[in-house]
């Protein structure tokens, strides 16, 4: 289930050289996403593993809003995979577009940083659609 995660604007700070926003800002962002998404089959913490696949298809200039959407894929035993994709409405032209795309690989943590079973960690309320992942 594609679910709206995340929408910010990117202002002048965020900005490379040449006037387009950096990597690792939207892919934090991304990250950000993915870990909310995170919150819809766990109650506990899970952490980032890994990223891959990421795609850098257009860039994000100044003023540009960015939407970011979440899709979660495949649930293992301590593991959680979200794709994660990002459009972009053009501060100008309010045209939008998809620009990059990647998938977030979380692992569920113990207080220790022990991984620990995702069975143990559900949500009570999760949506079917999620259980079907299980």
């Amino acid at each position: 289930m594609k679910m709206l995660a995340l929408r910010v604007r990117a202002y002048p700070s965020d900005l490379n050289p040449i006037g387009t926003v950096f990597g690792g800002w939207i892919m934090a962002k991304m990250d950000k996403a993915a870990s909310i998404a995170v919150e819809e089959v766990i109650y506990g913490t899970a952490v980032t593993v890994a990223v891959s696949n990421l795609h850098f298809i257009k860039p994000v200039k100044n003023g540009d809003i960015v939407t970011i959407y979440t899709t979660i894929k495949k649930i293992g035993t301590t593991s959680i995979h979200i794709y994660v994709e990002a459009d972009v409405r053009c501060r100008q032209s309010h045209e939008e577009t998809h620009v990059t795309n990647a998938t977030f690989t979380f692992v569920t943590v113990n207080q220790k940083g022990e991984k620990t079973p995702i069975r143990s960690l559900l949500r009570d309320d999760i949506h079917d659609e999620i259980s079907a992942l299980l």
